[in-house]
């Protein structure tokens, strides 16, 4: 199974062109399309918490809720006629995929929609509103071990159960 990117020209819809079956076909819109601003972040807390405390709170979190859980949607762009992953910067010092933990119980979809839309929404958008997300096939899912132990693409064989499991789902953002 092939995975063509095609960007979108601005204007009318293109004339169809026909694929083989098997193919499947991303359609991504130019980065001008969109508006990105900065949106104020949770305020840290006054006392910082340690390794050893963090540790301590997934350990409890994991004896009560099992798994943890989280979803990162991948979300592409086109610049400069390239394909680009889109990334949110957090603390002036890292990038990450947008997404998060999901709630106990809550399904992959339902929570990165969640997530997307309390991330990437407008400031002036209320966080329960309906966006158009639409969500793709899993891309990955990675595994961790222990709670501070890198994730690995397979559930690794000497731990009796795992601890976390990251998923990444591609996302479409809409033409607008």
């Amino acid at each position: 199974m092939g995975l063509e990117i095609v960007a979108v020209e601005a204007g009318p819809a293109a004339a169809a062109v026909e694929r083989p079956r098997e193919q499947q076909v991303v359609e991504i819109y130019p980065l001008s399309r969109y508006y990105f601003g900065a949106k104020d972040g949770r305020p840290w807390p006054a006392v910082c918490e340690t390794a050893a405390d963090r540790a301590l709170r997934l350990k409890a979190n994991f004896a009560a809720h099992g798994l943890r859980t989280s979803v990162h949607g991948v979300l592409l762009v086109e610049l400069s006629g390239h394909p680009h992953v889109l990334l949110l910067q957090v603390r002036n010092s890292s990038f990450l995929l947008p997404g998060g933990r999901l709630r106990p119980a809550e399904q992959d979809i339902q929570g990165l929609n969640r997530k997307l839309s309390s991330k990437l929404s407008g400031t002036g958008s209320h966080p329960n509103e309906d966006h158009d997300w639409q969500i793709g096939e899993c891309i990955a899912m990675w595994w961790r071990s222990d709670f501070e132990a890198p994730p690995f693409p397979y559930p690794p064989p000497n731990a009796r159960a795992p601890k976390a499991l990251l998923t990444t789902p591609s996302c479409i953002l809409s033409s607008l």
